[in-house]
């Protein structure tokens, strides 16, 4: 019984150090996925420890605290009670990463699929527009993206903004104050319309 007690010990203390390197790494970069795996490796040790410490001191407790090996017993019962609290915190601190993930991704999706009207700043759908004007207006950017392109035609400048769900190219404005591949926030100031008393848009959002 002694010397199962001394291997058990070396078990836990390859397990510790071994899982501690896999499961207590900076969480300020994981992926969704990332979060996932560990999580299940968290659960599978914790099984393997509970499966370990019900052999030794639940089934055995008449020998586990016999005089001669109560020290290695206590030390050993320690150990594996202390790795399970450890993976219990490192649990509770990858959960708490991974709703902070999903909450972030709700509210990106729901950010880039918002569609503004770039003269009044209110919410509109996807869909072609002819604003009226009273020039000069100030041209905002309908959705949070990136300028994807500036066209300066006759008539006036042609400005695109993308996103990952939608496009809006707006047309035509007379002066501009952002560049090509400069992000944008929603509502932003684009440019100024003045001297047309119009301005048409092409708004297209994905439905995924």
């Amino acid at each position: 019984m002694k010397y199962r007690k001394i291997l058990t010990l070396l078990w836990c203390l390859i397990l510790i150090f071994s899982k501690n390197n896999v499961l207590c790494l900076p969480t300020q970069d994981l992926k969704l996925k990332d979060i996932e795996r560990r999580l299940t490796d968290i659960e599978q040790t914790k099984k393997e420890i509970l499966r370990e410490y019900l052999k030794l001191f639940i089934r055995n407790h008449h020998i586990s605290y016999l005089k001669d090996e109560y020290p290695l017993n206590r030390f050993l019962e320690k150990t594996l009670l202390k790795k399970i609290i450890q993976l219990n915190q490192e649990r509770l601190r990858l959960e708490t990463k991974k709703a902070e993930l999903i909450n972030m991704y709700l509210f990106n999706k729901k950010i880039i699929s918002q569609v503004i009207n770039p003269v009044s700043g209110e919410a509109i759908k996807p869909g072609e527009y002819s604003f009226k004007l009273t020039p000069p207006v100030f041209i905002r950017a309908p959705i949070s993206g990136m300028i994807t392109n500036i066209k300066y035609l006759s008539e006036g400048i042609m400005v695109k903004v993308e996103n990952e769900k939608c496009s809006v190219s707006m047309f035509p404005l007379s002066s501009i104050r952002i560049d090509l591949g400069e992000k944008v926030v929603m509502k932003e100031i684009l440019g100024e319309v003045k001297n047309n008393n119009f301005l048409r848009a092409k708004i297209k959002c994905s439905s995924e």
